[in-house]
């Protein structure tokens, strides 16, 4: 058995494209992401399950359905709960995150056929 350390900083530097999680580890039927976020996302939902932000540079709003929206900054983190429509929007020009999502979950939720859908690959 080996315990990997990881570095955030150092796996987000080894990737450019904004909204295109990359795993970087995996916990229990979790997979821990990386992304970067540029723009805004497309609207969705993940109707099964709920999707964890952690902001590690920049600032994310995430715009909610029907209230108001979150904003995080560098060591912030939220919870959206399964079933909430909602959209992340970068604030910043670079914005670095975390997300931990149920493995084979699709980025885009219940649009799948958004041209942001990504397959998931690893660093």
């Amino acid at each position: 058995m080996s315990v990997e350390v990881i570095s955030l900083a150092e796996k987000h530097s080894q990737f450019k494209d904004a909204w295109a999680p990359r795993r970087v580890a995996k916990l229990d039927n979790y997979e821990i992401k990386l992304a970067k976020a540029e723009g805004s996302f497309d609207w969705h939902a993940h109707l099964e399950e709920d999707e964890f932000f952690l902001v590690t540079r920049g600032i994310l709003k995430i715009e909610i359905e029907n209230a108001d929206p979150v904003i995080l900054g560098p060591g912030e983190m939220c919870v959206i709960p399964k079933g909430v429509r909602h959209r992340p929007v970068a604030q910043t020009e670079k914005v670095h995150m975390m997300l931990i999502e149920r493995a084979g979950v699709v980025n885009t939720g219940d649009n799948p056929d958004s041209d942001l859908t990504q397959v998931i690959t690893d660093l």
